[in-house]
């Protein structure tokens, strides 16, 4: 191994040290008195006894300085009596020093002064940085002659073994608090230790109530009533030795999922990462849905067709889809993020047909999003099913639907079979109590404590022993008990260093490629050293062989920590390199922008957290892509301003984010429309390529804005700037923004050019993709809508039937629910407009059941809408009036109305039916307010007449309703709406002949 430290030069380390100075009491005076010759072979020799006595006890000679010299005691072995070596060093360098020059005219005195603390080494240049040294030093500035000063460090490291006397607190240049120095005198008598043995296998103790709980849930499981339970605990506490415990003991089928650091932005990484151990993913992607049930049969996982498909599609990452559209438009997103879950516990549950079920998911508190919505709804059904689900963490969730068991420290009786386990035998009388006292009933602290005194105590040491050893040993916590451990593995534990960078789980072949050219064999003796210290382990649920992992995650922060952050993103670089150079295989998108990132390789990063937040987005998963864009933003912002592909980063970020703050904020927030303007100000300045490649971003500025004025210039700069694009697909796009929103602007005659032009350029292979990418809906679908809608407004009502025929049609063709039910929106408005009262109402629940099944809210809450409104108008008033109110409350909650103007005239009808006209009154005067300010126009002169209809009912004088009426007139006719300038000059007639108006 010594071979891997020339090999990878560690640029240095963290390390507890004890600094030892030493300096020749006025030594300026003892050369101008001396011949110049003697005194240099003087200090020469004195030099040389110095470095002997400190080598003799385990330290270093690390400077000589002139007539003094620094050296260092546990590095570069690391040693557990670092500070009792030094201080005897001192104390036998002050006697040592006047024996040697007995025959000078002037014998040396000597001033000595020793610290302890963590300092960090360079290897490059043997620096060494920390306060240890200083305090030395100054400490030996002022001692007196031939006297040695130790900092209380040191003092409490070493204060059971040497007598000492307290001198008091000094106050020392550049230290705020005065420091407690000691003198240390004489040595005491020295102990005899054990040699080093383990007990792997260590029985359970003390949960005998917890996992009685468990197997009684069990026991209710396997009779068909399962259940779920939440062992929360700190790190070390047991949790994961209890499901370990439980697992051994129930016979019966058991799936064990482990949520990982740094991959909570990685959706349902649990059960992906299982999937991956059971299944090649190369060849179910070119196979199908067949062979992946196949490989999940050969491992005893059945699951049904509709589940083997929806879990492919979330696992394939070859589709050609790119995330930067608007999905929270696409209401299938949110229906297949839920069909994913299903399919995911339908997954995990197929076993309970043919018998009880033990589900365990271990560190939750790292679980991503959909993860923990898995797990809710899993635990909810369990109860039902011969299931128990078991899941462990650091910390509550109030949410959680689980059965909570806290584990609190092991009580004394339990300590003590602990003790005797480790020992092997019965342990010296009250050691049990003082392990229980330093651990606070913590079991792997308590473990470790026991395995510590094991090696170093002798059978019959006397109590205050036992304090010495642990302050000789610097284990003043459990991380200090840890520190320790990887210490005693010695040089092998610069393995242990390089496989705490990969992660807590590691394969042999990354790790023997990041310290080569050390051979597999070299590789595999350190490995067993670490092993049995019980520092790393096989892992249980992998078949590979070369597979390990650090027996509990705080081991792999132990020796994370232990490195330097030099030689920590060395490393870190090292992993990076290989990953961009594809030379290992590829590690989880997250996982890969972590390692990047901690190399300061920022470019690299930044593309594979948009790389983790893209697959998230097609997953539907919104929260879990916002870890990943946070963790881009910071990689991109230490990009430097001129950086060749920060732009194209910058404009990825923001592609992407606007997607994410559309789905978690709303498309109407500020934030969102913030992030669209940054990105639209960057884009517009680019060359047409690359407006076409950012064409979602265009999408995204146009949908967000903030009302159909402002998105009608937004349609119009689209068609602009995409006329130029090569791609057809991208010009289709932006005429179908543009076809949209003319519409709502009453542009007529510019929303049926937008319809022919981006329907001459659509292609139906393209849609099957585009889609679900652009509205959630088909673009000829949409199109054909508008058609029909346009042509009925400027009285074209054969083309308007031929339309919304066509449309209806080619929704079914699609087989794309959202489509379908964006087909049958059309229509049920077209027959609202046209008062066909009795072809609303099949229509509408026909929309509500495809709505229904796919989980879509606003499409369930206007299908109700517009029944409510037909029942209302054609049969029973009270029973349609509920229906339509309780349809437009569950509008309201589920999102703003893009077609307030229509659905304000039928809540305006309703509340006449139902006789409050002053209500409806104020509704269409709102909906006219609002139609003006924000832009949306097509019904304005529907509304106006609306209001004449209403006035008539309140009493009001013809003059009025004439002035409405007439206006609904010069609207429609500015607006080129021949249909509805008619239907306001019908009423006009009426009014004048009659004084009266009817009709719809």
């Amino acid at each position: 191994m010594k071979g891997l430290e020339a090999r990878f030069r560690f640029e240095g380390e963290r390390r507890q040290v004890t600094a030892l100075f030493y300096d020749i009491v006025g030594s300026t005076e003892i050369f101008v008195r001396s011949d110049p010759e003697r005194f240099f072979r003087s200090v020469t020799a004195l030099h040389l006894t110095a470095e002997a006595i400190v080598v003799k006890h385990g330290g270093f000679l690390h400077q000589k300085l002139g007539d003094g010299g620094c050296c260092f005691f546990g590095y570069t072995v690391q040693s557990e009596d670092a500070a009792e070596c030094a201080v005897q060093a001192a104390l036998e360098l002050l006697v040592a020093v006047p024996k040697r020059q007995r025959r000078s005219d002037k014998s040396f005195k000597l001033r000595i002064g020793i610290a302890t603390g963590l300092v960090m080494f360079s290897s490059e240049n043997d620096q060494i940085v920390g306060k240890a040294p200083i305090l030395a030093a100054r400490l030996q500035a002022a001692a007196e002659p031939d006297s040695v000063l130790v900092a209380d460090t040191t003092y409490q490291l070493t204060r059971t073994k040497f007598d000492y006397n307290l001198l008091g607190e000094l106050k020392f240049k550049g230290f705020g608090e005065p420091v407690a120095v000691w003198r240390p005198e004489a040595k005491r008598s020295l102990y005899g230790h054990h040699p080093p043995t383990r007990n792997s296998a260590l029985p359970l103790m003390g949960r005998d109530k917890e996992l009685a709980i468990l197997v009684d849930a069990w026991s209710r499981a396997r009779g068909g009533t399962g259940g779920s339970f939440s062992i929360v605990g700190e790190a070390g506490i047991g949790k994961s030795r209890i499901v370990s415990e439980l697992c051994q003991s129930v016979n019966g089928f058991a799936l064990a999922f482990q949520c990982t650091r740094r991959l909570e932005g990685q959706p349902l990484h649990p059960i992906m990462d299982f999937l991956e151990s059971m299944v090649d993913d190369r060849v179910v992607e070119k196979s199908g849905d067949g062979v992946l049930r196949e490989r999940l049969r050969t491992h005893g996982t059945e699951v049904n067709a509709t589940a083997a498909a929806v879990i492919r599609a979330f696992t394939a990452e070859s589709s050609g889809a790119t995330a930067g559209h608007i999905r929270a438009t696409d209401p299938t997103g949110r229906a297949f993020r839920r069909q994913v879950i299903d399919a995911a516990i339908e997954l995990l549950c197929c076993g309970a047909s043919v018998g009880p079920v033990l589900v365990v998911f271990e560190d939750v508190h790292w679980a991503d999003g959909m993860t923990l919505e898995l797990l809710d709804r899993l635990c909810a059904r369990a109860n039902t099913l011969p299931i128990l689900v078991i899941q462990t963490s650091r910390t509550t969730r109030a949410e959680a639907v689980a059965t909570e068991l806290s584990l609190a420290g092991l009580p004394a009786t339990a300590i003590r079979e602990l003790v005797t386990s480790v020992w092997g035998g019965v342990p010296p009388i009250g050691l049990s109590e003082f392990i229980l006292g330093q651990s606070d009933g913590m079991p792997l602290y308590a473990e470790e404590l026991a395995h510590f005194f094991r090696q170093r105590l002798a059978s019959d040491e006397p109590e205050s022993r036992w304090k010495e050893l642990l302050l000789e040993g610097g284990v003043l916590s459990l991380n200090d008990l840890l520190s320790s451990k990887l210490a005693e593995a010695g040089i092998a534990r610069r393995v242990a260093q390089f496989a705490s960078v990969i992660g807590r789980q590691f394969e042999t072949g990354l790790l023997a490629i990041l310290s080569a050219p050390m051979g597999l064999e070299e590789l595999g003796t350190h490995l067993a050293e670490l092993a049995y210290h019980g520092i790393i382990e096989r892992t249980s649920n992998s078949d590979q062989e070369d597979t390990y992992q650090f027996r509990h995650v705080l081991l792999q922060e132990t020796a994370y920590g232990s490195l330097l952050k030099s030689d920590r993103r060395r490393i870190h670089r090292r992993i990076a390199a290989l990953l961009v150079d594809g030379s290992v295989p590829p590690l989880p998108a997250a996982i890969a922008a972590w390692q990047c990132a901690a190399a300061g390789r920022h470019d690299h990063a930044a593309r594979f957290a948009l790389m983790a937040a893209d697959a998230c987005i097609l997953r539907s998963a919104m929260n879990e892509a916002a870890i990943s864009l946070d963790l881009c933003n910071r990689e991109i912002a230490a990009l430097k301003p001129h950086h060749p592909g920060r732009l194209g980063l910058k404009l990825d970020f923001l592609r992407l984010q606007g997607v994410v703050a559309t789905a978690l904020d709303g498309e109407g927030s500020e934030r969102t429309r913030r992030i669209y303007s940054r990105a639209m100000q960057l884009l517009r300045n680019e060359q047409s390529a690359t407006r076409e490649t950012h064409f979602p971003t265009y999408w995204g500025w146009w949908f967000t804005a903030p009302n159909i004025r402002t998105q009608q210039a937004r349609a119009r700069v689209l068609v602009e700037d995409m006329t130029t694009v090569d791609d057809p697909e991208t010009r289709l796009q932006s005429y179908h923004c543009a076809w949209a929103t003319s519409f709502h602007a009453a542009e007529y005659g510019f929303c049926l050019e937008c319809v022919q032009k981006g329907l001459a350029l659509y292609d139906a292979e393209r849609a099957v993709r585009n889609r679900a990418l652009f509205g959630g809906h088909d673009a000829k679908v949409c199109g054909l809508g508008e058609r029909a809608l346009a042509c009925l407004i400027t009285n074209r009502t054969d083309a308007s039937e031929v339309a919304i025929r066509q449309c209806l049609q080619y929704a079914e063709m699609t087989d794309h629910a959202g489509s379908v039910v964006h087909a049958l929106y059309y229509a049920i408005v077209l027959r609202r407009c046209q008062g066909r009262y009795e072809d609303v109402h099949p229509l509408g629940e026909q929309m509500l059941s495809l709505a229904k099944q796919q989980g879509l809210v606003s499409s369930q809450a206007r299908a109700n809408m517009y029944c409510g409104w037909a029942e209302l108008m054609t049969s029973s008033a009270s029973n349609g009036a509920g229906r339509f109110l309780d349809g437009l409350a569950l509008q309201r909650q589920s999102g703003t109305d893009d077609n307030l103007s229509i659905h304000s005239d039928m809540h305006s009808q309703v509340l006449q039916r139902i006789g409050k006209p002053l209500e409806a009154m104020s509704v269409i005067e709102n909906a006219i307010s609002v139609g003006r300010e924000s832009g949306q126009l097509f019904w304005l002169a529907e509304l106006y007449r609306r209001k004449a209809k209403v006035r008539l009912e309140l009493g009001e004088g013809p003059l009025v309703v004439r002035n409405d009426l007439a206006r609904a007139v010069r609207i429609a006719d500015r607006q080129e709406a021949a249909w509805l300038s008619e239907r306001a000059q019908r009423d006009l007639e009426r009014l004048a002949i009659a004084g009266e108006m009817v009709g719809n």
